[in-house]
C-alpha cells in the first residue's frame, strides 16, 4: 500500500489538533476528520479533508487513527457507547493517540483496543500548536512495537522535533510526557520565584535574565542531574559542598526573600528535604544527595540504607 492509499482518521481538532492534521493532509494522505464543534474543522475540509459526524463513522475503514483530544475523560467518551469509534474500529487498524492522558487511562485503552483486534500506541507530543503547525512536535510512543514502524510515515509528518520510543508499554510514553511536562511547569514556576525574589532586591530583569541563560546552558546543571541519576553522593573529605552547607544556603535564601516579602516555596520544600536528609544519616555526602529524598518520600530504599 502506497501512502497515498493509506486511510487516515483524525479525532480531536484544537489548536493543536488542526495543525498536527493539516500536515498529515498536506503530506497526501486521505484524510477523514471528526470533531464535537464541527465548524472547526472547514480549513481542514477546504484543503480536502472529509468531515464525519461522529467518531464512530470517523474510522470506518480507516488504517490509521490519531486523536488529539483534551483528557481522560474526552479520550474514553469518543472510544466508547454508541457513537465511539471502538463501535467501528477496524481489525489491525493502529490508533495513535498524541493526548497528555494518565498511564492507567492508557492501559484501559490498549485493553479496549486488543478487545476488538486493533493496535493503541501512546504517541503524547511535546511542544506548543506553534510547533505543530511546523511540523516540528516531539513525539514520545508507547506500544507494539511493529504496528509503530508501520504507521511511522504518518506519524513523522507532525513529528520532526524526534520519535523517542519508549518501549511496549503505552503506559510508559505518558509517565515519560508527565516528566517532560513536570520539568518544564517546575521550571516557570521557579523563573517566577527568581524574578520577584530579584526584583524585590532592585535587580533588574536584565541581569536576571543573563544569569538564568549563563545557568541552564552550563554544564554544572546535567552534572548534577548524572550524581542523582546514578545516586553518586560521595563527598571525599575536604571536597565538594556538603548537605549541612546546602541547608544552610537554602535558611539564608528564605531569610532573605522574607526581608523583601517574597516567599519562596521552593526553597521551602528544599530544606524540609534537607533536615530529612541529615535525620536520615546523609548529613556527611554532597548537597545533591537532596535529589534522594524523593526516594525516601515513596519508600524506595536510600543510598546508606542499600550499603548496609
Amino acid at each position: 500500500m502506497t501512502l497515498s492509499q493509506l486511510k487516515v482518521s483524525f479525532l480531536g481538532l484544537g489548536n493543536m489538533g488542526n495543525a498536527i492534521a493539516k500536515n498529515i493532509l498536506n503530506k497526501g494522505f486521505q484524510l477523514v476528520v471528526w470533531n464535537r464543534t464541527a465548524s472547526k474543522a472547514n480549513d481542514l475540509v477546504n484543503a480536502g479533508a472529509r468531515l464525519a459526524t461522529t467518531p464512530r463513522e470517523a474510522v470506518a475503514n480507516a488504517d490509521v487513527i490519531i486523536s488529539c483530544l483534551f483528557d481522560d475523560k474526552s479520550c474514553l467518551d469518543a472510544a466508547q457507547g454508541e457513537n465511539g469509534y471502538l463501535m467501528e474500529i477496524q481489525k489491525n487498524a493502529i490508533h495513535v493517540n498524541t493526548t497528555t492522558i494518565s498511564p492507567q487511562v492508557a492501559n484501559q485503552l490498549e485493553t479496549l483496543h486488543k478487545q476488538h483486534g486493533a493496535y493503541y500506541i501512546a504517541g503524547p507530543v511535546f511542544g506548543r500548536p506553534d510547533v505543530a503547525a511546523l511540523g516540528k512536535l516531539k513525539s514520545f510512543l508507547g506500544g507494539n512495537l511493529e504496528a509503530i514502524e508501520r504507521v511511522r510515515p504518518v506519524i513523522e509528518t507532525y513529528s520532526g522535533g524526534s520519535i523517542i520510543i519508549v518501549g511496549n508499554n503505552p503506559a510508559h510514553a505518558n509517565v515519560i510526557k508527565l516528566t517532560a511536562n513536570m520539568i518544564l511547569v517546575a521550571n516557570i514556576s521557579l523563573f517566577g520565584q527568581v524574578y520577584a525574589f530579584n526584583e524585590r532586591w532592585g535587580i533588574d530583569h536584565d541581569m536576571t535574565h543573563e544569569i538564568l541563560g549563563t545557568f541552564y546552558s552550563h554544564p554544572s546543571l546535567l552534572a548534577y542531574e548524572a550524581r542523582v541519576r546514578d545516586r553518586n553522593y560521595e563527598r571525599p573529605m575536604g571536597e565538594g559542598f556538603g548537605v549541612e552547607g546546602g541547608l544552610k544556603d537554602v535558611n539564608t535564601m528564605l531569610n532573605t526573600g522574607d526581608q523583601v516579602g517574597v516567599p519562596l516555596p521552593f526553597c521551602s520544600i528544599m530544606r524540609e528535604h534537607y533536615v530529612s536528609a541529615i535525620g536520615n544519616g546523609m548529613a556527611d555526602m554532597d548537597w545533591s544527595a537532596l535529589g534522594d529524598i524523593a526516594r525516601l518520600n515513596s519508600g524506595l530504599p536510600l543510598q546508606t540504607q542499600q550499603k548496609k
